[in-house]
């Protein structure tokens, strides 16, 4: 079993942590620097919704974003970050939802961490279940890794290297689809990428997002969100879905632009809400913050 690494912290972008906090305060927008007293960065401010320029658009399109979630009974948590970390657009963005799939990330990327610092020596068979992870979203992939490498160490042991407070182990062990997490934790993660990874291993799991399948390894349809579209080309992403944790559905898009830009969908519905629903949802909502 792996030994547990120091925590080392290696934002390069030390406004990530800072972003974290604004966005659990609550919903904001945001065109001016994390430093400049005019953000509600430097403010502290809990407002439900701060407009810092008439010129950004973030209220029109985050009305959008919640106008087509309620339409199928749900909701819809969004975190923009450009390319260099600054916070863009940020709505529900400390909602804990269950991870579904996005947990499949996190895995890969701490096996990753630890094959490069020496702590273990991933194989040539470990390495095609992470990539069959990522692409198709294979299940049983992430199974047989879950429980090779203890994955609820791996999900706690980056969280807390990441600073990623609103992430948590599933309460039931192997039950990895039930991490917890939040938008805002997964736009984090989704920009430290470089950071936590050398560039080698940074592009071999950005590329793998970028080869998503049309359809995962159980059949679901993974066009939607990020992936039906809107985004334009080479976008690397990593969908999530799952129903039947608390009478609830999870629909989840999230993953980094072409041009750096990080975007996270954090889909809530009923589990009354059919897929088709959820689907366009996400879509819209993608189609509204890429814009």
């Amino acid at each position: 079993m792996p030994r547990r690494l120091p925590l080392p912290h290696r934002f390069r972008r030390a406004v990530l942590p800072g972003v974290v906090a604004a966005l659990v305060a609550g919903t904001v927008a945001l065109s001016s620097a994390p430093g400049d007293a005019t953000s509600p960065l430097a403010a502290g401010t809990s407002a439900s919704f701060v407009q810092v320029s008439d010129e950004t658009g973030s209220s029109a399109e985050l009305a959008e974003v919640d106008a087509t979630a309620a339409t199928a009974g749900g909701t819809v948590s969004v975190v923009v970050l450009d390319a260099d970390g600054d916070l863009v657009l940020a709505s529900g963005a400390d909602e804990s939802t269950y991870t579904a799939s996005l947990v499949k990330l996190l895995v890969v990327a701490r096996l990753m961490e630890l094959d490069e610092c020496g702590e273990l020596s991933l194989t040539a068979e470990d390495v095609e279940l992470m990539e069959a992870a990522v692409t198709s979203s294979d299940d049983d992939a992430m199974s047989a890794l879950w429980v090779e490498y203890d994955g609820d160490r791996l999900v706690t042991d980056l969280s807390a290297e990441l600073g990623l407070t609103g992430t948590a182990a599933p309460e039931d062990a192997g039950q990895w689809g039930q991490t917890t997490t939040t938008a805002a934790d997964v736009a984090a993660f989704l920009s430290s990428l470089d950071e936590v990874l050398d560039a080698d291993d940074s592009a071999t799991l950005l590329g793998w997002m970028r080869s998503a399948t049309d359809t995962a390894a159980d059949g679901f349809d993974q066009t939607f969100g990020l992936l039906s579209g809107s985004a334009g080309d080479g976008v690397a992403a990593k969908q999530g879905w799952m129903t039947g944790a608390d009478d609830g559905r999870q629909l989840h898009s999230a993953g980094v632009l072409a041009d750096g830009t990080v975007v996270v969908l954090l889909g809530e519905f009923p589990a009354s809400t059919s897929w088709a629903d959820a689907r366009a949802a996400l879509d819209a909502a993608a189609a509204a913050v890429v814009a």
